[in-house]
């Protein structure tokens, strides 16, 4: 019976090591980046691997024309870094020596073009030599896979699942950050514009929130490989926007003060249209910030939080500054009817001493009933009398979640973003 017992043991251990071995072959159980790592189980079999998608490192065909003027270049050396990480001499096969006999049989210059999927959650596999397997994870949890593979030659197209989306949100959220830096720079100097004010106070404290949110802007790699660092910037971008709201708050309360002023006097007139002006520049300008600020928070959260949730308090402030403006357009309206003002003209009916002078000479010529007015102070009402209506509207685009498409070309990667910046 001893015996018995013994062959049964081992039939048993044999069926086993036989059902595990099956297993192991149906599942990915190791990086190939790293051969003493810890074996990790996922979530599906071979009966799972459906709509299987390979991801291409291609030359672009002759007949395929690309806008070069959308192409955005990556210059910043930390980004290249992590693209040259995840996509192997791709800036070498776009190089001009590499692509001679190319160029020559295609009549043309050569690119190369390299697609990280949108939502790819990337993880290492063995299915394919220099390849990478590729999960997709939907609203429904896994929803196929992809392995990445060169098609002109043996360079593996990621390495690591942290690589791939990583330099997704990085090379999109650079472009966004790159792009809010631009006009944030043009808003900086708007403000610039504004000569010397009375309340220097309020002047600094525009200043220190415009230098703060380019600040974040400025420092891009930096803030978005970190992801402590970036957590703490969306934070700091909150604090941020309740000081902007307050000083936007601030520019249309002085704003409606001056329209309750009903001075008959032209001079009187003419001396507010410069006020008027100092804080009109600051009422749009910090708009202006608090739109950038919404539209730099929504490329450091990597398009996770919504474009509406990241606009969420716009709505509110925009139709302050609607409000404030209609009641300066209202008081302009009434001035320039009171004193006889004629923009399009740029004369003022002459009124008080200066009318009786010229008493006489207007009975020959009506043209003597007015005097032109200097053209800057008829400029200052006519930008003053405007209306915004839905003039602010905020970036609508969601490149986070398209496919970024990397293109090398003469040595170099360019971002080529799937669509425009959009606004709503």
């Amino acid at each position: 019976m001893g015996y018995l017992e013994i062959i049964i043991f081992l039939i048993i251990i044999v069926i086993a090591l036989s059902l595990k071995l099956k297993r192991d072959r149906d599942v990915v159980l190791k990086s190939r980046d790293n051969p003493n790592e810890e074996k990790r189980g996922l979530e599906f079999s071979n009966e799972n691997i459906r709509n299987e998608l390979v991801i291409q490192m291609e030359m672009l065909p002759a007949e395929e024309v690309i806008d070069e003027n959308k192409l955005v270049e990556i210059k910043d050396r930390k980004v290249l870094a992590h693209v040259n990480n995840l996509i192997p001499g791709f800036a070498q096969v776009g190089n001009a020596a590499h692509n001679a006999v190319q160029a020559t049989q295609a009549k043309g210059e050569v690119l190369y073009r390299a697609i990280i999927p949108a939502g790819a959650k990337l993880t290492d596999s063995k299915a394919m030599d220099n390849a990478v397997r590729g999960i997709y994870h939907g609203a429904d949890g896994i929803k196929g896979h992809a392995n990445l593979v060169a098609v002109k030659g043996p360079t593996a197209l990621a390495n690591t699942a942290a690589a791939a989306m990583g330099v997704a949100s990085m090379v999109v959220g650079q472009y966004y950050m790159t792009q809010i830096n631009t006009e944030l720079g043009k808003i900086s100097q708007d403000i610039s514009k504004v000569i010397e004010f009375q309340d220097n106070e309020y002047r600094s404290k525009v200043f220190s929130l415009l230098t703060h949110v380019k600040r974040i802007a400025n420092f891009q790699v930096e803030i978005l490989e970190n992801n402590e660092l970036r957590l703490s910037k969306i934070t700091q971008l909150d604090s941020l926007e309740v000081k902007g709201t307050e000083l936007l708050g601030q520019a249309n309360l002085t704003l409606v003060e001056y329209t309750q002023k009903k001075e008959p006097d032209y001079n009187v007139y003419e001396e507010n249209l410069g006020e008027i002006q100092k804080w009109y520049m600051y009422q749009k300008s910090l708009l202006d910030v608090l739109y950038k600020i919404s539209e730099l928070r929504y490329a450091l959260h990597f398009g996770q939080v919504s474009r509406e949730q990241c606009v969420a308090l716009l709505p509110t402030y925009t139709q302050q500054v609607i409000d404030a403006r209609e009641e300066l357009t209202n008081w302009h309206k009434d001035m320039i009817k009171y004193l006889n003002i004629e923009t399009e003209e740029k004369r003022i009916k002459r009124f008080g001493l200066d009318r009786a002078l010229y008493t006489i000479p207007s009975l020959f010529k009506d043209e003597f009933k007015y005097k032109s007015m200097a053209e800057n102070t008829v400029k200052l009402i006519e930008e003053q009398s405007v209306t915004i209506g839905e003039i602010y509207d905020y970036d609508t685009s969601t490149l986070y979640t398209e496919d970024v498409q990397l293109i090398a070309k003469d040595g170099k990667i360019y971002y080529l973003p799937e669509t425009i910046l959009g606004r709503n």
